[in-house]
């Protein structure tokens, strides 16, 4: 049996004798006025002009069908060349966009276009604003701007309304622009975007973080980079110091100069204690210049000054024949200090692969027991102390010693280096692994996402009823009672376990191995090897987020009854089958606990600076090298840290899975037919990953490093406190150190859906099929709605929901070769035909557009001749129009004309482009 139309549109036909429709598939055609029929009311047996010249004079009036819709639509003037600087190319593209987003009714607002605050970090407000001068013809100046509108900093941000920008923070929001301007140039590193930042943090003097009002601040009185001011005296270029003790002026010299962002202040060499002010900040001189009391406040430098200087050097213990040089993990060597002033020096040469700050592994040990040349960073001297920076000469105000590892002489000794060199009495590393997550981390989901959570409820600890998902900027949670869990029971039993080793296994190992094990691993205890999602259900979440707050309308309302509540293909929700599509044994393997925990660092985005470094609260713990917990603790660390280190290969082995899920996931979002077309799912999907994911390898390594450096100046302030300065041999990894592992994000993106911008699923529309000898055009009256076809090139068209529902299909046309078929509505319930899919052709077009279009059937576009059929389908009711397509016009046109001869020989063929018209 052949489908019939199951179109369900009587209440919109006007039964009108000659009206016109669309062709069903199959014959004969006995479906009444079910079918979809065009606006011009025709004779059964006749073509009238007249009636159809209404709807013909709106069509005469546009362009040509290759350019409609387009000629309506202002074209925004680009940026004028002349207007740009030369900068870092991303930074130019910024610049651009936004100098090419300013007019007439936004000029007093830049910092409401999100390009043009993500330009002004780069290039400058005072910068911009010229250039934005230059190109509209405005007098602007910063100052005058209206304020940075909380919606964009909180998108900043990430939705904290009471935080402050960190330096990931404004990475993630650079990167995330030059994804939406589409930019062709990224950073080449992104060292490049953390220098950008520096200069914000350091014009807003409040540390390593920026608040709204600070960074409003900077948007309206900064003019960063620095513009030409005239003094008295010349003042040149300076570098701003990255570590700023208290300068001295020159000796001689009659003035001196303090420069902070762009302000500068010249005075003369005070005879008494003076106090000056510079960009609002307050310093105290002593006579002769020196700054007093503290160093120079952040962002602050003295033109030309002078700064102290120390050796770096370890100086061996005083009075000794021979000098002990250890070096992890077996190092050791003593050298005789040589008896006279004018004795050669000792050349000693460190462990293989060891390196100085001059890249060299040697050094000197001259009369009497003096160092020449730099150590290697991990080579320790025990009984050494670490030299005092001394101030400039001449230095008369209070002295701060600018470096907090440096110590008195007399009274205490460094540890940044030294170890003992005795390993005998280490305690063996205990095989469990015991650190907690860290807060933010330690439920993702309400009722935890990964595999092996469990999560307390008040007093009762129950296992979780299922993997689940949240939302809640949207309400759903558990709280609400409307968590999206899966009922399937999801468990991983053969799989791949990702492992460094087991923490008894101890050393610096950051090497990561892959095995094949046929249920889960013992690893370093009972609940310490986890089965892990590759691509996290939570993704789901933050890219809902994502588009909830991307400033394009789109509401919970929205998420909700077109994804989260919507019944999909297969009968439930949407989001349980994008939950299911994630949740499966081929997203996921085995995996050590602090490796899980350090992926969750990076995919949360947390625990990003040096000051609060992943594991802080549990490194912060650490008190001595002799308790049982301490040392648990303290090889718990290390075996963290190693994880963390290896974390980059493990994104880069697991990449293959992570890009299969993804890809699986755009695809259910690709089926997915909106009531109204506010953003084309899989496409704002795959943008979304093309933001994220480059965040990842910097989140790796900086997360790696920062919990490295604040565990090995806890080691500096521990042993300094209870163990004489020296940190035991014990800990391999404290004087080893980690070389972080990156990893290319693109192996871990799905290929982008390559489908038309424009008529995105949700449009409706119209078809109209050609036009008549006569020159008018035959549109329908029946609107279609383009669908979600599950595919990431082409849509479907129908009379459905989705496209479950009515669809175009084809079948083969009898009578007819060359491949030539019948394309029309087919209702796939009662029976399945080759699906037909829509391709509008929207030239570079977004939104709703009246665009000529193709069939697409097993990927060929076909080129299509519609037959004005001229037999009505019974009396009184409308005339089909059959649509005739084949993979070249040549074939179509034969196989059409042959219809006209032998089945329709009153009917003609309708010329030109068959095109859609939204409504």
């Amino acid at each position: 049996m052949r489908p019939a139309f199951a179109l369900a549109v009587a209440a919109l036909l006007p039964v009108v004798h000659g009206d016109l429709l669309l062709d069903f598939l199959g014959a004969p055609l006995t479906v009444g006025n079910t079918s979809i029929v065009s606006s011009a009311s025709r004779s059964a047996a006749t073509v009238s002009t007249s009636a159809s010249s209404a709807s013909s004079s709106l069509f005469n009036t546009l362009p040509t069908s290759t350019v409609i819709g387009i000629a309506t639509v202002p074209q925004k003037r680009a940026a004028i060349p002349a207007c740009l600087k030369t900068v870092e190319l991303s930074c130019l593209n910024l610049a651009a966009n936004c100098i090419d987003s300013v007019n007439a009714g936004n000029v007093n607002i830049l910092w409401s276009i999100k390009s043009c605050v993500a330009a002004a970090t780069c290039y400058g407000v005072g910068d911009l604003i010229t250039s934005v001068e230059c190109q509209t013809g405005f007098v602007v100046t910063n100052s005058a701007q209206a304020a940075l509108p909380t919606s964009i900093y909180n998108g900043i941000v990430m939705g904290c309304t009471s935080c402050a920008i960190t330096q990931q923070n404004y990475i993630d929001f650079y990167f995330g622009q030059l994804t939406a301007v589409n930019s062709a140039n990224f950073p080449i590193s992104s060292a490049v975007v953390k220098a950008f930042w520096s200069v914000i943090t350091t014009w807003a003097a409040t540390g390593s973080t920026v608040p709204y009002k600070n960074f409003n601040d900077w948007l309206h009185f900064s003019s960063f980079p620095v513009t030409t001011i005239t003094t008295t005296m010349p003042v040149t270029t300076y570098t701003q110091l990255t570590w700023n003790p208290n300068p001295a002026p020159t000796s001689g010299a009659v003035s001196e100069t303090f420069v902070k962002s762009t302000t500068t202040v010249i005075i003369a060499i005070p005879t008494a204690t003076t106090s000056v002010v510079i960009g609002g900040t307050s310093i105290t001189l002593a006579p002769g210049g020196t700054p007093i009391n503290s160093p120079l406040p952040p962002g602050i430098s003295i033109h030309g000054a002078t700064i102290p200087t120390w050796n770096p050097n370890i100086i061996p213990p005083t009075s000794v024949a021979s000098v002990t040089f250890t070096a992890p993990p077996s190092f050791t060597t003593i050298v005789a200090v040589p008896p006279a002033s004018n004795s050669p020096p000792k050349n000693i040469t460190g462990p293989p692969g060891d390196k100085n700050s001059d890249g060299n592994n040697w050094w000197l040990l001259l009369f009497p027991g003096v160092i020449g040349g730099l150590l290697p960073a991990d080579i320790g001297i025990p009984g050494g102390v670490k030299p005092t920076a001394a101030p400039p000469p001449d230095w008369t105000g209070a002295w701060t010693d600018p470096d907090p590892t440096s110590s008195s002489m007399h009274n205490s000794v460094s540890a940044s280096s030294s170890a003992s060199s005795s390993s005998s009495s280490c305690p063996q590393p205990t095989g469990a692994y015991s650190l907690s997550d860290d807060d933010e981390n330690s439920d993702w989901e309400d009722l935890g996402s990964d595999p092996d959570r469990r999560r307390s409820d008040i007093m009762t600890i129950a296992a979780r009823a299922g993997r689940s998902m949240s939302l809640p900027v949207c309400g759903i949670t558990e709280k609400n009672g409307n968590l999206v869990i899966n009922p399937n029971s999801v468990s991983l039993t053969t799989g791949t376990y990702y492992t460094i080793g087991t923490k008894a296994a101890g050393g610096t190992s950051i090497v990561l191995n892959p095995i094949v094990v046929n249920s889960r691993p013992v690893g370093n205890g009972p609940k310490t090897v986890a089965q892990e999602h590759i691509f996290e259900i939570g993704y789901i979440r933050q890219f809902f987020e994502s588009i909830n707050d991307s400033g394009r309308g789109i509401s919970c309302t929205w998420i909700l009854n077109n994804v989260y509540n919507q019944a999909g293909w297969d009968g439930q929700t949407w989001a349980l089958s994008l939950l299911q599509e994630i949740d499966q044994r081929a997203n996921m393997v085995w995996v050590d606990k602090p490796m899980n925990q350090a992926k969750s660092n990076v995919v949360n985005r947390n625990k990003a600076t040096a000051a609060d470094p992943p594991q802080k609260e549990n490194m912060d713990t650490i008190s001595d090298f002799t308790t049982t917990i301490s040392v648990n603790e303290i090889q718990d660390i290390e075996y963290f840290i190693r994880n963390f280190a290896a974390l980059g290969t493990y994104f880069s082995n697991t990449a293959g899975i992570f890009q299969a899920t993804a890809l699986r996931v755009q695809n259910r979002l690709a089926q997915i037919t909106p009531n109204t077309p506010d953003v084309n799912l899989p496409v704002a999907f795959n943008a979304w990953l093309r933001a994220l994911l480059p965040t990842y390898p910097l989140g790796c390594t900086s997360r790696a490093n920062n919990v490295f450096n604040y565990y090995h100046a806890k080691m500096i302030t521990v042993a300094n406190q209870h163990n004489n300065g020296v940190v035991p041999q014990c800990f391999p990894l404290f004087p080893a150190g980690i070389n972080p592992q990156s990893f290319t994000w693109q192996n871990l993106l799905p290929p982008p859906p390559t489908l038309p911008p424009c008529n995105i699923p949700g449009t409706q529309g119209r078809l109209q099929f050609g036009f008549n000898p006569d020159g008018s055009p035959e549109p329908s009256v029946t609107a279609l709605r383009v669908l979600g076809a599950g595919r990431s090139d082409f849509y479907g068209l129908g009379t459905g929901t989705d496209f479950t529902g009515p669809h175009f299909a084809a079948e083969s046309q009898p009578g007819c070769g060359n491949g030539a078929v019948h394309v029309g509505l087919s209702d796939p319930t009662t029976g399945r035909l080759p699906d037909v899919f829509f391709s509008p052709q929207c030239n570079g077009q977004t939104g709703k557009q009246t665009v000529p279009f193709s069939f697409v059937l097993n990927g060929q576009p076909l080129s299509c001749s519609p037959i004005y059929t001229n037999q009505a389908v019974a009396p009184g009711q409308p005339v089909p129009i059959r649509v005739v397509c084949a993979g070249s016009a040549a074939a179509a046109a034969t196989c059409a004309n042959s219809l006209l001869s032998s089945t329709y020989p009153t009917g003609h063929l309708l010329t030109g482009p068959l095109t859609f018209i939204p409504v």
